[in-house]
């Protein structure tokens, strides 16, 4: 294969692609539904650069992780490792500089703050990668964090508070601390051998369980809290169904024991976070 189409693929495949569009997709129906914004503002040239930018940070982070993760995943899934494949490693760390670059530059060109903010998150992925992801806990929660401030973004954007977008981003935070807990647990095997102190490999897969019910409780406990301060019906009965997959997932985890149970559960989690991603065409 040609050397420039060869690495074009492993920067595209890199990058999350369908995860860029899913996080892009996500901040437009934020705006769209839960913010009220007319599509003729949505698709001007400042918004799309706004998700643009967004996409371009997270693309760096999604690479920049994969460079540092290179030996783990050879070990935990030697068939899907791009850096120093398919790609590049000097191409991936040239990209995640120009991605990084180009996403803060745009950001400041569309307003300061939200620059700053990509200033933080571009930061955070980068000491996500080298340093916080080996400290128990810690590195699951930045990661979630950064996920549901994809969410709060868009407040900022618009200079507009909403309690909605609010409740959202911390749906999101819940459910993706959940998923990356899980997927702590499928790579611990790798992850172990590198010094990594995840939740399984420092408190063992019963201690990520419990971790992972406590998120659940406090979600369904925000969940709650959310379905009684709205009032749409429509809305509650929704996330009424969600409440029973999420306990349906609750006793899957509670009967898995290999690592085929816990990479279906990571499946079903993702599924969860799109049932959220759906409800908010409901508002």
């Amino acid at each position: 294969m040609n050397p420039i189409v060869k690495n074009t693929i492993g920067f595209l495949t890199a990058s999350r692609i369908p995860n860029l569009f899913i996080i892009g997709l996500t901040q437009f129906i934020t705006a769209f539904y839960l913010l009220n914004k007319s599509v003729a503002v949505l698709i001007g040239p400042n918004f799309l650069l706004f998700i643009f930018s967004t996409g371009m940070i997270g693309a760096a982070g999604y690479i920049i992780n994969d460079y540092f993760d290179q030996k783990i995943d050879m070990i935990n899934r030697p068939a899907k490792v791009i850096i120093g494949t398919t790609f590049r490693r000097r191409l991936a760390l040239f990209s995640h500089l120009i991605l990084t670059f180009s996403g803060i530059g745009i950001g400041f060109l569309i307003d300061p703050a939200i620059g700053a903010i990509h200033i933080f998150s571009a930061g955070a992925l980068w000491t996500y990668s080298v340093v916080i992801r080996r400290w128990v806990l810690l590195g699951t929660l930045t990661i979630a964090f950064l996920a549901s401030l994809t969410l709060l973004l868009v407040m900022v954007y618009f200079r507009e508070f909403s309690l909605l977008v609010i409740a959202y981003a911390m749906f999101g935070c819940v459910t993706v601390f959940i998923r990356e807990s899980i997927k702590d647990i499928i790579s611990a095997k790798g992850e172990i051998q590198f010094g990594i102190q995840s939740i399984p490999i420092v408190w063992g897969i019963r201690g990520a369980k419990v971790m992972i019910y406590l998120a659940g409780l406090a979600g369904v406990g925000m969940l709650t809290f959310y379905l009684l301060s709205i009032p749409n019906w429509t809305v509650r009965y929704y996330f009424f169904g969600v409440l029973i997959l999420v306990f349906w997932m609750a006793y899957l985890l509670a009967r898995a024991d290999k690592m085929s149970d816990f990479k279906s559960i990571k499946i079903y989690v993702d599924i969860l976070i799109v049932t959220g991603l759906i409800s908010m065409l409901l508002i």
